[in-house]
């Protein structure tokens, strides 16, 4: 679980879904800091999700490898990566959250899969019709999962040789009286009707602090498109 509350962060790499002087400004609304160097103060390094070319090979740049020898020296600092900092932003409410009139059922799906046994068109096709008949704001990404292993810890044990890793984060408006089960159950029997893919679903609902999450959500486009 992150911690904002005078904590200080440091991002490098491109975020996908936020411009960083606005993720700097979710932090301070967190009550947490950031800062530009590297250092033992430094309690979280967040990684960008649209990792350099390099970074498949362990080039890592100035901030993660001095970051590593950090941590490797002792330091109380973690590197995290962005889809790990917006569950943070998800999880902790700003100061000032706003009012509690909906709440936000949040769906979080993962999971490995082959290259080449994954019906991505699809997929794409599931995610354009949840999006498109409830109105959900979502976010999917494809990546190599190499640096989840190396930097995050994650997948200890696979063998991730020819594995791609697909994320998806679905968020509907709920009225705050109704019950968001069946929701649930439409968004994992979709994922379970694609070919090659079988993952995790994780799900929560979020009432305070929904407002101020979701005026964030206008800011950070929406993405269904997986192929090229």
């Amino acid at each position: 679980m992150i911690n904002f509350k005078n904590k200080s962060f440091c991002f490098t790499g491109k975020l996908a879904e936020l411009k960083r002087t606005q993720a700097e400004r979710e932090v301070r609304s967190r009550d947490g800091f950031s800062q530009k160097i590297i250092n033992k103060e430094l309690n979280y390094l967040v990684l960008g999700s649209i990792a350099s070319n390099g970074w498949r090979y362990g080039d890592y740049g100035n901030k993660i490898i001095k970051a590593k020898q950090l941590i490797e020296s002792g330091a109380e600092l973690k590197i995290i990566s962005e889809k790990d900092f917006m569950l943070g932003l998800e999880t902790i409410i700003p100061s000032d959250s706003g009012e509690i009139d909906e709440k936000l059922l949040i769906c979080r799906y993962k999971a490995l899969f082959v290259n080449g046994n994954v019906d991505l068109n699809g997929l794409e096709d599931f995610l354009e019709l949840i999006k498109d008949t409830s109105s959900s704001h979502i976010s999917a990404t494809i990546e190599e999962p190499y640096i989840y292993q190396d930097l995050y810890n994650e997948f200890s044990t696979e063998d991730l040789n020819n594995l791609l890793l697909f994320q998806c984060r679905i968020v509907k408006h709920f009225d705050l009286d109704a019950n968001s089960q069946e929701f649930v159950d439409t968004i994992a029997k979709g994922f379970e009707s694609i070919e090659g893919l079988d993952g995790d679903i994780f799900w929560t609902e979020k009432k305070e602090g929904s407002a101020s999450f979701a005026k964030l959500l206008q800011d950070i486009p929406l993405k269904t498109k997986l192929t090229n």
